[in-house]
């Protein structure tokens, strides 16, 4: 295995051939990325100026220092790119209202609109160019060898290759790296003009064409490669042809390093690399000024004023339409709609209100058909069209980005593995000396179904799926510096966020379903040095009181920690002061909905204007600007609502709650949840004014009611079966759970992080 800290050559493998490496090396490559050297942001502008103004090719020399840097340059430009905010503090800024969509969507334009920009299309082809002069004039004559092995004429790697997990030269373990660096470098040969393989080794993997999309290289015709020659038992490849191999590679290598990087670095790290390159921020706004549109490619705007706005107002900077990345990432999310197909109206909104963006996406507010259409009809690019009744609309594609949580299908895993399986294709070579380059469409490694569907799910994952920026508990690290909050130590920072992140399920392995005892544990085995009473008084805590150990940390002081509200329904609350135990009873009865047979999606936070497909709308279409804390479906109708009701409640969030069940038909079962018992008596006073609800429940459970008692009264008063049909405790939920085989099932089918 590649030992990348301690080996010069490995460092050019690993920044060269990043499929070819296994995941920790490419980790290793990234460790040795060092942020804190005298005048590294004045070299990482400079890289980045260049890279985004894309003038260069394959001539000029990388903007680097040292050789990892091709590579970490190159993914860490990405995501400054990616997140690059050079219109907020301007004067077109400012002129728009405070909470506008125009300053929501001016702030980070190229992460707001769907895919990757154009500008960042330019950072990648930097790195291809120079992965490319690298490879002919910074790497050994052996190395250079050995790459062209990999990439026309490889051993073999089928036995260690999958549709998932694709196989990496440097990771075997039936042969060493050196005897296969040994074997690859004897088995090609230098020569002018280009390298000769042997015809033995030929397959069609030595043959695959361009890319679809070529990069610019001088005097190479993308549309007549020159051939392969056949020498006698070799096979004569021009240099031209190794560069082009080289590129299709690089290209695909690009998206794994920019997704690692994206998967590794912070938002505070990015948030810090944007900071320090202002040339960078300079160049991206006058992109934005006078490329206009092409600064995105797809572009994903519209023509539509603000009324608050004085319509002759002066704005010069083209930005996303937040109402056409929904319709957008409505279709990256799809299983059934296309790009780039005409779309029926009607079919279109139904498939938005199914629609809930990851919280890392604009969230969807499409709230009817008729600001739907709107948004369509003003879209900018040429690539939006409607039919000519005006009741279809085709929506161009944006895209693919590399910026999404890592999943199991992975595009650059399945070309990798359509790498292989092409090694296993023999082309019958014709008797012919010259042999021209490229397979039919059907085999290109880009263009089969798998491919195809990875990119599907690319797109599905960056507009569906948050990114967790810790897996576990104990990975957790303060976002800010804990100083910044007035009298609490490091540990006690790190102990607060850890509880404001759960509370916003923004740790990987970690669910509301479970105790935050562990919370105060470190990876070592020794624990945090806090004082809960102490943060309890300073009023950064507090503990309800229930047999599993919860905490919880007002808004504020999240605010204060750096942790975001999570807001997009489908994820959380509209109101960040919703606490830990509300949170709590919201994913306990969400899992219980999900282990019903008859249920096949599960909805927490759902907001109600979404239920207009359903045959229910009629009964709640008054509730249009409700949410509703959890909804089971079954094929696209609601079959049971949850609410989830808490003592620290008000009277009238109680008696919405139960005007929000009451409303639903009969045919569609109903659950009021509290926490214990100890919550009734509160709930039942803030209710007692509706008649149903103004019961005597006489026995008492230490300072609370029986809800037992209370489920009797109710049916007796007609409120059971009236307003809702159940009357669920947590403890009644966890002991409903099923057993963990069944869970992971049931997880699937909730929508958002739990």
């Amino acid at each position: 295995m590649l030992e990348i800290p301690d080996r010069y050559l490995d460092v050019q493998r690993a920044t060269l051939l990043s499929l070819d490496c296994t995941r920790r090396q490419l980790r290793q490559l990234f460790a040795l990325f060092d942020d804190t050297g005298e005048g590294f942001g004045k070299r990482l502008d400079e890289y980045g100026v260049k890279a985004v103004k894309s003038i260069d090719g394959i001539e000029e020399p990388p903007t680097v220092e040292s050789f990892h840097e091709i590579a970490t340059f190159a993914a860490i430009t990405a995501l400054r790119v990616e997140f690059a905010d050079p219109l907020r503090g301007t004067y077109v800024y400012d002129q728009y209202p405070e909470h506008s969509s125009e300053r929501r969507m001016m702030t980070r334009p190229f992460r707001n609109s769907p895919g990757l920009s154009y500008t960042g299309e330019h950072v990648r082809d930097q790195y291809v160019y120079d992965v490319l002069y690298a490879f002919q004039n910074l790497i050994s004559d052996p190395l250079q060898r050995e790459i062209v092995a990999i990439l026309l004429a490889p051993d073999s790697e089928q036995a260690s290759s999958n549709r998932l997990v694709a196989a990496r030269t440097y990771h075997s373990e039936d042969k060493s790296v050196e005897s296969r660096q040994s074997q690859y470098v004897d088995r090609v040969i230098r020569c002018d003009d280009g390298f000769k393989i042997p015809l033995s080794h030929a397959s069609a993997r030595t043959f695959i064409g361009p890319l679809d999309r070529p990069l610019f290289f001088p005097e190479f015709n993308f549309d007549d490669p020159p051939p392969l020659t056949r020498q006698r038992d070799y096979l004569f490849v021009p240099d031209d042809v190794v560069l082009m191999r080289l590129a299709n590679y690089a290209y695909h290598g690009w998206y794994r390093l920019a997704n690692l990087a994206y998967a590794i670095f912070s938002k505070n790290d990015i948030q810090r690399y944007v900071d320090i390159t202002p040339q960078v921020r300079s160049w991206i706004r006058r992109e934005l000024k006078y490329r206009e549109t092409r600064a995105y490619g797809t572009h994903y705007g519209s023509d539509s004023d603000n009324p608050l706005v004085d319509p002759d107002t002066e704005d010069p900077f083209p930005r996303p339409d937040k109402r056409l990345v929904t319709v957008t990432d409505t279709i990256r999310a799809s299983s059934t709609l296309n790009f780039n197909e005409s779309i029926p109206l009607t079919t279109l909104f139904d498939e938005v209100c199914q629609f809930f963006p990851s919280p890392d996406r604009p969230g969807n507010d499409i709230e009817n058909k008729q600001t739907l259409e709107n948004a369509l009809d003003a879209a900018i690019d040429d690539g939006f069209t409607a039919s000519n009744s005006g009741d279809a609309y085709e929506v161009p594609a944006p895209q693919f980005t590399p910026f999404y949580p890592r999943r199991k299908t992975l595009p650059w895993e399945r070309y990798r593995h359509e790498l292989v399986t092409l090694r296993e294709v023999d082309v019958g070579l014709p008797s012919s000396d010259a042999i021209r380059l490229g397979l039919s469409d059907l085999d290109r490694p880009f263009q089969s179904e798998e491919y195809t569907s990875a990119i599907q799910d690319a797109h599905r994952a960056a507009a569906c799926e948050m990114n967790s920026e810790f897996r576990r508990v104990k990975a957790v690290q303060p976002l800010i510096n804990p100083s910044e909050i007035d009298g609490i130590s490091a540990a006690e920072a790190l102990f607060l966020t850890r509880i404001g992140l759960a509370m916003e399920r923004r740790i990987g392995s970690y669910s509301l379903t479970q105790s935050m005892a562990s919370f105060r544990d470190q990876p070592d085995g020794s624990k945090l040095d806090v004082d809960v009473d102490r943060l309890k008084s300073l009023g950064l805590l507090s503990q309800p009181n229930t047999p599993q150990t919860y905490y919880s940390v007002p808004w504020k002081a999240r605010k204060q920690l750096g942790i975001p509200n999570v807001s997009n329904d489908g994820w959380g609350e509209r109101s960040p002061s919703e606490n830990t135990l509300h949170r709590v009873g919201i994913d306990l009865v969400a899992l219980l909905v999900a282990s019903r047979s008859d249920v096949d999606r599960v909805v927490r936070y759902c907001d109600v204007w979404r239920l207009q497909p359903t045959t229910c709308w009629d009964d709640v279409s008054h509730l249009s600007k409700k949410r509703l804390d959890v909804v089971g479906f079954s094929q696209g109708e609601p079959v049971v609502v949850a609410e989830v009701e808490t003592k620290s409640g008000d009277t009238d969030g109680a008696q919405g709650t139960v005007e929000k069940l009451a409303a639903f038909p009969d045919r569609i079962d109903r659950y009021f949840v509290t926490p214990n018992g100890k919550h009734l008596p509160a709930i039942l006073s803030r209710l007692s004014a509706i008649e149903q609800f103004d019961i005597d429940v006489s026995r008492r459970k230490k300072d609370g009611y029986r809800p037992s008692e209370v489920q009797t009264q109710l049916a007796e008063s007609g409120a059971l079966g009236d307003a809702f049909d159940f009357l669920l405790t947590y403890r009644n939920l966890r002991r409903k759970l099923p057993n963990p085989p069944s869970k992971s099932r049931d997880i699937s089918l909730i929508v958002g992080a739990i």
